[in-house]
């Protein structure tokens, strides 16, 4: 006669919870068990450096994923502010491009290449013409909401990212060297695109509204360098600029690609919180009686995960916002 299947609960009973039936014994601490966890754990760090030092560096995979997760990000910026999304603009995106790819060719970090090329050279070459536009860099990407963290932290990204009178961005990608090591580059223009025709090639009509503020702030999560500038050309018609459509929202696994180490912590926190609860109620429920191998088992999950949360985090490095040290040569360079 074939014995009646375990209720559901009784299942998750029986691998959490220390009770007679399983002698006081989650099954989660099992060595079948235990043995699976380290190897998830080790699959998920594993995932974790490949995608990160080498897919981003040896594919368009970033390039195809950061784009929708940083609009996301800093439409959700915007709206906590009570501001419209912007959208993605082809130009734009055509703009950031060649500027991160000037930046990644020639190894350097700025908003005036070694050639004296300013952000707005760019705009002008794709023929984007506009009434308003900014310009954010990062440099030493490892994960989209990290940069957008940083850029909202800076005083100067920040005002660009919350402009009300911007309702276009675009971003770009390049990998290259910087300061001695392979690193990625991202490019970020804001825009609100002229309502006619504008002449944007001559200096004379550009005037400065923030030049690049020159700060050093560190907060954890990875070693992000940014730049941020912005400048207005009057639109002396005094007619609107095109109102941007409805920004698109990319899926939830866009922005889990995008943001590699925030997945991977939120993933590993939740492990350790489920390990570190049962184990803890375990012990309590057998003060005398104690089972060495599920104290060593769950001991060494914990302390795995610790590990791995630790070095991905190391590898990631701390955001950085470094000391600008161009804000006059940017303002001269527009002044002329």
């Amino acid at each position: 006669m074939q014995e009646p299947k375990k209720p559901l609960h009784h299942h998750l009973l029986d691998y959490f919870l220390p009770h007679r039936r399983n002698n006081y014994r989650p099954h989660l601490f099992s060595a079948v068990s235990i043995a699976v966890l380290v190897f998830a754990v080790i699959v998920f760090e594993g995932a974790y450096l490949v995608q990160t030092k080498y897919v981003f560096f040896n594919t368009d995979f970033l390039a195809s994923v950061l784009p929708g997760a940083l609009v996301a990000l800093t439409n959700q910026d915007r709206a906590i502010q009570g501001l419209a999304g912007v959208t993605e603009d082809a130009l734009l995106n055509k703009a950031a491009q060649a500027a991160a790819e000037d930046m990644a060719a020639n190894g350097y970090f700025a908003h005036i290449s070694p050639d004296g090329k300013t952000p707005w050279d760019w705009l002008n070459q794709v023929g984007y013409t506009y009434s308003y536009a900014g310009e954010n860099l990062a440099v030493n990407f490892t994960d989209s909401t990290n940069v957008e963290s940083a850029w909202m932290e800076s005083p100067t990204h920040r005002a660009n990212i919350v402009k009300r009178e911007y309702t276009h961005v675009g971003f770009g990608t390049a990998n290259g060297m910087y300061e001695g090591q392979e690193t990625t580059f991202v490019v970020e223009f804001f825009a609100a695109p002229a309502a006619v025709e504008l002449a944007v090639s001559a200096p004379a009509n550009i005037a400065i509204a923030e030049t690049p503020v020159a700060e050093a702030t560190t907060t954890s999560t990875s070693t992000v360098q940014v730049l941020g500038t912005q400048t207005v050309v009057a639109d002396t018609t005094g007619a609107a600029a095109a109102a941007a459509p409805a920004p698109a929202t990319p899926s939830w696994l866009v922005r889990l690609l995008a943001s590699p180490l925030h997945t991977l912590w939120a993933i590993f926190t939740v492990l350790f919180a489920i390990i570190a609860t049962a184990l803890a109620i375990t012990v309590l429920a057998r003060t005398k009686v104690q089972h060495p191998r599920v104290l060593i088992g769950g001991t060494m999950l914990l302390a795995l995960i610790g590990t791995s949360l630790l070095l991905s985090s190391e590898l990631a490095g701390n955001v950085q916002l470094v000391s600008d040290t161009q804000p006059a040569a940017v303002s001269a360079a527009l002044a002329n």
